[in-house]
């Protein structure tokens, strides 16, 4: 009997038919695990057989949405949801149409996965969030209760302070349904229960990781230490990533320090950072700075191994665990983030420095002197430790072997 698995993501692909980076990141294991792989998104379904597709063509199966349109509005988990509403005095039209629509949404990706299934196969349904895609894996799994089905939780899908809804959206049926629920990061279990209370036998915190061969990489002496310290970051250039917090701390760098900033990464406030950096920096002999816009992940870990930089930092508002900390981690790079979300159970002082988020840019740049102004042998042994962290706990081949130790068996 052939094993199959079902991965949800309600953003596994854009509509060009772009793969997502999350996807990418676990697909090479799954395929190399499961017999088949089949990926059901927003834009529809289809199965994967190339471990790094440029681009998936999907399917729309016939009626799917029809089906969910005639379903959604006279299902029963619907109206349990809407009737929490109402108690709790949150039923408005607007939370109602929402609700409708993650509902319509959720049917959707049932519907399309049931077409494809075959009878004769052994499935794992397997969600990537615990939003609508949950919602989908859930349905899929009271439909085949012979299938095992288990979805991660990260912090748009189940925190209530980003989307006073999530406790409202199916989360009661999934936890009861699932088999396993795997939020991120302590932070994420908290946020999770915070919604919705969890069987305990289902709960398990378990991080994403970052892919990669187990890192052994040889390190020459620090950058900085020949007069230039070199500082990288990488992230979507979008609000939520206050890049200017770090444009501010480099405007606030010593004079007689020589730094240099190149952030990897590109996205819709990209020409509004890079006027704000032109502004604050431009003018400043000491500091230099680089923005590549948007790159693809093989060319983030090729820099890494080109330009050895001296310190990796995020300057986040809101974080899960970031998998870009790991990657610089499993590039022996020390890291300055700050204190939210799962970051500190990811970053401690044997590798990084962790600032308080409410001391701004300062706290910012601060954390970065510390760093530039450390001996060679401490910076080195930074290096080491980061890499260490990452190969015991962060990598993501041994973690999806946690997640899927029935696929490891077989």
């Amino acid at each position: 009997m052939k094993n199959t698995l079902v991965y949800f993501s309600s953003c596994a692909l854009n509509s060009a038919g772009t793969p997502d980076p999350f996807m990418l990141q676990e697909l090479p294991w799954l395929l190399s695990h499961f017999d088949r792989v089949v990926i059901c998104s927003y834009y529809g379904v289809a199965e994967i057989t190339d471990p790094r597709p440029q681009t998936i063509q999907v399917a729309t199966p016939a009626h799917g949405a029809w089906r969910a349109r005639l379903r959604a509005p006279f299902s029963r988990l619907f109206w349990q949801a809407l009737i929490r509403l109402a108690k709790d005095r949150k039923l408005t039209p607007v939370n109602a149409l929402r609700l409708l629509l993650f509902t319509l949404r959720g049917y959707k990706l049932y519907y399309w996965t049931r077409a494809v299934l075959r009878k004769d196969e052994h499935v794992t349904f397997y969600s990537l969030w615990m939003s609508y895609d949950g919602f989908a894996a859930a349905l899929c799994k009271q439909k085949r209760p012979d299938a095992l089905a288990l979805a991660r939780g990260h912090a748009f899908d189940i925190d209530r302070a980003r989307d006073p809804l999530n406790p409202y959206y199916m989360k009661r049926f999934m936890v009861n349904t699932l088999d396993g629920v795997y939020p991120i990061s302590e932070d994420a279990k908290c946020k999770l229960l915070d919604c919705v209370p969890v069987p305990q036998e289902k709960l398990h915190v378990l991080a994403m990781g970052s892919i990669g061969e187990i890192a052994d990489a040889r390190f020459g002496p620090p950058l900085y230490d020949t007069g230039v310290f070199h500082i990288v970051s990488c992230s979507a250039v979008i609000a939520i990533k206050q890049l200017p917090l770090l444009i501010d701390a480099l405007a606030a760098w010593p004079q007689k320090s020589r730094v240099s900033w190149l952030h990897i990464g590109g996205g819709a406030e990209e020409e509004a950072v890079r006027t704000y950096a032109a502004q604050k920096l431009g003018s400043l002999p000491h500091v230099q700075w680089e923005i590549t816009g948007n790159v693809a992940r093989e060319q983030v870990a090729a820099l890494y191994a080109s330009r050895p930089f001296d310190v990796f930092v995020n300057t986040s508002r809101s974080e899960g665990v970031p998998v870009s900390i790991m990657e610089a981690m499993r590039a022996g790079l020390p890291v300055v983030a700050p204190r939210v979300g799962g970051i500190p159970e990811i970053v401690d002082d044997s590798f990084g420095r962790l600032y308080d988020p409410q001391g701004g840019f300062v706290a910012v740049r601060d954390a970065l002197l510390i760093l530039s102004q450390l001996p060679r042998e401490d910076a080195l042994a930074m290096r080491s430790a980061a890499q260490t962290c990452w190969n015991q706990h962060w990598r993501s081949e041994a973690l999806l072997e946690t997640l899927f130790p029935q696929a490891v068996k077989e």
